[in-house]
């Protein structure tokens, strides 16, 4: 006993003095205690007070602070969602400012076009693996038939192959089923332009002393009637002349992504020539 007491008589004292300070100033009791007797114990317990009191506001303050947080953590929840919302209807703001363009440029266009024209809207793409074609929001009841040319003010699109009533199927002028009479833009050299896929058609019947090179703007003629006369076609971006062989290899690249436009004209008049999707 006397050695635990030699040990540890430091702590048993601090425990003894907190103890004491607890009763005597911490809770005094109900009967008056001497003032100089108050201020000795004020004086030798005002560090543990401190340090009471130091504890006890730096947990209110974590306490507090963790509150704050989690306010701050909804309040930021709530801001996210806003900013979402706003997003998206910037979003489709924007959308509805470019469809906008589109279609005034669309108008503009046709106004300055001697043919009828009617504007359709894009609602879907043929998805076979061998064919080329897209679908537009008009058929028969609007007056688009069979063989009638699609295209935008960039250029040519394709040809009306099948009407319903409310929709019709368009074929590519990149299709394998495509052709019509064309013309190159700087040397007025003729030709047939024929769809091989892709982004790409082929001119067929060029001379290979015809002066086409790279670069070159291809037109159509308008001889057949299957497309407006002047309307672009593409860019040549390839002329192979062969040792051997009667013509010029020609490919030409759509001037129109066919595949990435939303909306058309159709112009309201038919072919004098029947193309090959009407051939039996």
């Amino acid at each position: 006993m006397v050695k635990f007491l030699k040990t540890w008589w430091r702590l048993l004292l601090l425990v003894a003095l907190l103890a004491t300070a607890m009763q005597l100033f911490i809770r005094p009791p109900m009967r008056s205690i001497h003032p100089f007797l108050g201020e000795i114990g004020a004086s030798l317990y005002r560090p543990v007070y401190e340090s009471i009191d130091f504890l006890r506001r730096g947990i209110s303050s974590v306490w507090s602070g963790y509150l704050d947080l989690v306010h701050v953590e909804k309040e930021n929840a709530e801001l996210r969602k806003e900013v979402a919302a706003l997003q998206e209807k910037l979003a489709e703001s924007r959308d509805a400012v470019l469809e906008n363009r589109r279609l005034a440029e669309l108008l503009r266009f046709s106004e300055t076009r001697e043919t009828r024209m009617v504007g359709a809207r894009v609602v879907g793409h043929d998805v076979s693996p061998w064919f080329q074609g897209i679908f537009i929001d008009g058929g028969g009841a609007t007056g688009i038939e069979t063989g009638m040319a699609v295209v935008t003010p960039a250029g040519a699109v394709g040809r009306v192959h099948r009407t319903y009533r409310d929709l019709s199927e368009v074929i590519l002028l990149t299709d394998s089923r495509f052709a019509a009479d064309v013309i190159v833009e700087r040397t007025r050299a003729r030709a047939v332009a024929e769809g091989m896929g892709g982004n790409l058609c082929r001119l067929k019947y060029v001379s290979p002393t015809e002066d086409v090179v790279r670069g070159d703007l291809i037109l159509f003629s308008g001889f057949d009637g299957s497309m407006p006369k002047g309307t672009l076609l593409g860019t040549v971006v390839s002329v192979d002349r062969p040792r051997e062989g009667l013509f010029l290899n020609i490919r030409v690249v759509s001037a129109v992504d066919a595949l990435s436009v939303e909306e058309v004209l159709v112009v309201l008049s038919r072919p004098t020539i029947p193309f090959r999707g009407e051939m039996p």
